[in-house]
């Protein structure tokens, strides 16, 4: 059995089953689109280091959650552990497809409390990268509009480390 510090508990993250979608949920799909001068495959390997372990990567909004790999390195199957500020509340996902250098999908797992599932990709443009995060998650209203607020911070923070990230380059 594994023991992780992120989690404080001897419950094994990686053997966790998918959150089940409550049959009363409401859904809230999103999308974000975030345009770069980077090269794709600098933009998947800056954000797969950010998975492994926010705080050695750039892109993560670490002032709102934190997020490393329980079982390294990242490949499909591999639980990523999101620990979320201030609360310290751990969310559990799954990659449940790694397809190095162009996409990702993950969903979440028993315990967490929406039902999720996203997908990150990286396409090549004209001069540069675009990410595409898209994805939906299900829960009562009041979760999902607490949820509306955490993404309008995550998602607004992502866009200013990768502008950074870029401009270091």
């Amino acid at each position: 059995m594994v023991v992780s510090a992120m989690t404080d508990t001897p419950l094994d993250p990686t053997s966790l089953p998918l959150q089940p979608i409550a049959p009363d949920s409401s859904v809230r799909r999103f999308t974000k689109t975030f345009p770069t001068k980077l090269p794709p495959e600098v933009l998947w390997t800056e954000f797969t280091r950010t998975l492994s372990d926010s705080r050695e990567g750039v892109l993560w909004a670490n002032n709102i959650s934190w997020i490393h790999a329980l079982n390294a390195p990242l490949r499909e199957g591999t639980v990523l552990a999101e620990r979320m500020e201030p609360t310290g509340a751990v969310l559990h996902y799954r990659l449940m497809e790694f397809s190095p250098p162009k996409q990702l999908r993950y969903a979440s797992l028993q315990g967490h409390p929406l039902a999720a599932s996203a997908t990150v990709s990286i396409e090549a443009s004209e001069g540069g990268a675009t990410l595409l995060w898209q994805g939906e998650y299900f829960g009562s209203e009041t979760q999902l509009l607490g949820l509306d607020r955490i993404h309008a911070a995550f998602f607004s923070r992502f866009a200013t480390q990768l502008q950074q990230l870029e401009a270091a380059r």
